[in-house]
């Protein structure tokens, strides 16, 4: 390795720690390459969700937003990955000081790689809601490294029209239905409501339902 390839390997580390490169000084060119050459390969990803939310702020109208769930991101991703020697790994473990820690990689077969890593604390939150907090954090992670779209731009809107097309207001919770931990609980909940009742509540069981089958289907 010629004394310029040395400065610009140390170089690199230091400016991003982020970065890594492998034993071959040309490791992080080749990583680079395979991962422009996958995401243009990268089909259409689709919103095939629908998230409610009400602002913490009272003066800020509810609004639901379309996004692009994990299992969707991977199917559409993982090919083009593969075929150019990439990986996406993701680990989720506690740290010693306390609070949870997710360390995102993508590394290519010249053991060259980028990483993200993300610490956050679990507070008074419940295990359930810590939980979706982590599969949050994964998603947005992953599309941000992959630099893909997986969420329409509506971050906390005070507006009530924003995103033509989308319901401004969050769906009715039933407590139920948002405790049930499986989809055959959630539909058995549903089908002993009244006509009234399942109207009040269709929006929310259908949420209820995707995020059910969005959990199982991470879990497998």
């Amino acid at each position: 390795m010629s004394n310029h390839e040395q400065f610009s390997a140390q170089a690199v580390q230091q400016m991003d720690v982020n970065l890594i490169p492998g034993p071959a000084p040309e490791s992080l060119g080749q990583l680079f390459e395979a991962l422009a050459t996958a995401q243009g390969e990268f089909p259409p990803i689709a919103k095939n969700r629908t998230g409610h939310v009400r602002p913490k702020d009272p003066g800020k109208a509810p609004y639901s937003f379309d996004y692009s769930d994990m299992q969707e991101i991977r199917d559409k991703t993982t090919p083009a990955l593969s075929k150019h020697a990439l990986a996406l790994i993701q680990i989720v473990t506690d740290r010693p000081t306390g609070g949870t820690h997710i360390r995102t990689i993508i590394a290519h077969k010249s053991a060259a790689r980028v990483e993200s890593s993300l610490s956050i604390a679990r507070g008074d939150a419940d295990i359930k809601t810590f939980g979706a907090s982590i599969t949050i954090l994964r998603r947005y992670i992953v599309t941000a490294l992959l630099n893909v779209a997986g969420d329409a731009d509506l971050d906390e809107s005070s507006d009530p029209d924003v995103g033509a097309g989308l319901s401004p207001v969050a769906a009715d919770v039933h407590p139920d239905m948002r405790d049930a931990k499986t989809i055959g609980e959630l539909s058995k909940i549903m089908s002993a409501l009244s006509k009234e009742e399942k109207a009040k509540y269709a929006d929310y069981f259908n949420q209820r339902m995707q995020e059910l089958r969005a959990a199982s289907q991470e879990a497998a």
